[in-house]
């Protein structure tokens, strides 16, 4: 029985391979040969079908795993270049910032505002409470999630 991803080795594998690939696509679609509407259904659903792929926790912990038997920060395989990255977010949902709030609820408050009081928010040290000067309120630090990732780019 065949392999679902035995399908992808037909595909592309360097720059180079994905410009020639490409171009004789967009000629069959300009040329007739292909039903340009056919075309852009199928590519819809292999969008949303890699991104499916890509998005699984599953596939997303495979790939760091085998990644993280490389201890170069940045190294090269199978003609790609991959860097680990880490990248932070944060979770202002438990801070009790009614100023927040009240920013991100209201239109009217430009998203400058709502950056510079996440930030205001972000200097609060995990453990120790702040208090708002102008509420009154006791602020708690936000939560900050490390999220490693990788940074693949295809020579």
């Amino acid at each position: 029985m065949e392999k679902a991803l035995s399908k992808l080795s037909v595909l592309p594998s360097t720059r180079h391979e994905r410009e020639i690939f490409v171009n004789k696509c967009i000629e069959e679609i300009a040329n007739g040969e292909q039903n340009p509407l056919l075309i852009e259904i199928q590519l819809k659903n292999l969008e949303e079908t890699i991104s499916l792929i890509r998005k699984s926790q599953i596939v997303k912990d495979c790939v760091r795993n085998e990644a993280d038997k490389y201890h170069e920060k940045t190294f090269e395989v199978f003609g790609a270049k991959i860097t680990k990255v880490e990248r932070r977010e944060w979770d202002y949902s438990e801070t009790n910032d009614s100023v927040l709030a009240r920013y991100e609820s209201d239109l009217a408050f430009a998203k400058e505002n709502i950056k510079n009081r996440q930030k205001f928010l972000q200097a609060i040290k995990p453990g120790f409470i702040a208090v708002d000067e102008q509420t009154g309120e006791p602020l708690n630090a936000p939560k900050v999630v490390v999220n490693e990732t990788l940074q693949v780019v295809i020579q």
